[in-house]
């Protein structure tokens, strides 16, 4: 009876996995199912998302994953800064939402924003929530992504970020 449950929560896991975020992403599972919109997308996301395989992949720069492919400038490690946002997605929407909270600030500690442009970050994030949030099932890579083309055009933060 358990190993039925087991499998049928595998299977849900792997059925309920975002395709399109498993496609953006690196790791061994999206290595291997690479160009695959069906199943085997869903399993490339169930695979580096629920399994520590892009942890690993990151750590030993195989299989896509790579700390060199960071959108910021500064040392900041890709992979903490992708974990955290991961991690704390919600919390993070409401900080950007009011442009204030220790969730923010500690975000900007991770990408290395100085104290002195702590100020425009908030702003920023608060001015352009909608874009960095733009619909319920958000994930943490999009939103990434998109703070990484907004701090390009900002006129103060775009020495945090690479062209």
């Amino acid at each position: 009876m358990k190993n039925i449950f087991r499998s049928a929560l595998l299977a849900s896991c792997i059925a309920l996995a975002p395709a399109g975020q498993a496609l953006a992403a690196c790791g061994v599972g999206t290595t291997l199912w690479e160009g695959s919109n069906s199943f085997g997308a869903k399993l490339a996301a169930f695979t580096t998302d629920f399994w520590t395989l892009k942890g690993i992949s990151t750590t030993f720069e195989i299989a896509g994953c790579t700390e060199r492919d960071s959108i910021f400038k500064s040392n900041a490690s890709i992979a903490r800064v992708h974990h955290f946002a991961s991690e704390n997605l919600d919390h993070l929407a409401m900080d950007m939402s009011r442009g204030s909270g220790e969730h923010l600030d500690t975000f900007a500690h991770l990408i290395e924003i100085e104290e002195r442009d702590f100020a425009s970050f908030r702003q920023l994030t608060q001015d352009h929530f909608e874009a960095l949030f733009p619909h319920d099932y958000t994930t943490s890579g999009e939103m990434v992504e998109t703070l990484g083309q907004l701090m390009m055009e900002h006129e103060t933060l775009v020495a945090y970020v690479t062209s």
